[in-house]
């Protein structure tokens, strides 16, 4: 079941907790990618969520009014002719190409910036960050993130058997409350559901890394909030 700001009951503060991943655990992380041999935790129906523990995941999640709802309708028109041309139970392959050309379509009208755009006051967008960071090295790993106006990207490691879905489910609990509380509103604020897919390969890390780091290319710096260590250079000079 997808994890909400409605169903968190809208989490006013975040809770104390110290952070538990040591470098070792960071370091691993940075090179842990999807083992197709061993056991995958798998939930939801929609857009399946699938977990293995310390393995890198590229997770979206977007605000409530972020597609039209000409935009969504488009999308269950799609759903249906694509069940018409491929019967369920869907194969994992099946299952796998139909996420990703629904990521396509949802990236690519999420990125010409539909709805409010709230995550443009850099404020607002500073509640993010700060809720993003709050988890890192206490579920998560962070390796790098992007917010968008009206949209969040990022590479993440769950560690100490946290799944992302849950982890991002309390980040937009909080943030959800912070950000009405800050503009004085009472609405919803991010859609229900996340997108996640698990990284297969460094290859693929690349891609999703460079993915993140363009999204704003046509945005003012003042628009958007790119970070993680994924984006620093280490010690040696290189990235990860």
């Amino acid at each position: 079941m997808d994890i909400n700001e409605d169903e968190l009951g809208g989490a006013a503060f975040l809770p104390h907790k110290g952070d538990t991943a040591g470098d070792d655990v960071r370091q691993e992380c940075r090179t842990s990618y999807m083992e197709k041999d061993q056991y995958i935790s798998i939930s939801g129906t929609k857009l399946p969520h699938w977990h293995q523990d310390l393995k890198m995941q590229f997770v979206t999640f977007r605000l409530a009014d972020s597609l039209p709802q000409s935009k969504l309708a488009e999308l269950a028109a799609y759903k249906k002719e694509w069940e018409k041309q491929h019967p369920l139970p869907w194969s994992q392959e099946t299952q796998e190409e139909y996420d990703h050309r629904i990521r396509m379509m949802c990236d690519k009208w999420i990125d010409q910036g539909y709805g409010s755009c709230i995550l443009r006051n850099p404020d607002v967008r500073m509640l993010v960050e700060d809720a993003l960071y709050y988890y890192d090295g206490k579920e998560y790993i962070v390796h790098c993130f992007v917010i968008m106006p009206n949209h969040v990207h990022a590479l993440l490691s769950p560690i100490c058997g946290f799944k992302v879905i849950d982890s991002i489910g309390k980040v937009k609990g909080y943030t959800s409350h912070s950000i009405n509380k800050k503009m004085g509103t009472n609405g919803k604020i991010w859609q229900k559901s996340i997108f996640d897919r698990m990284v297969r390969d460094q290859e693929n890390f690349e891609q999703y890394k460079a993915y993140i780091q363009s999204n704003p290319r046509f945005l003012s710096p003042n628009e958007f909030t790119l970070g993680g260590a994924a984006f620093l250079p280490h010690k040696d000079g290189t990235t990860i």
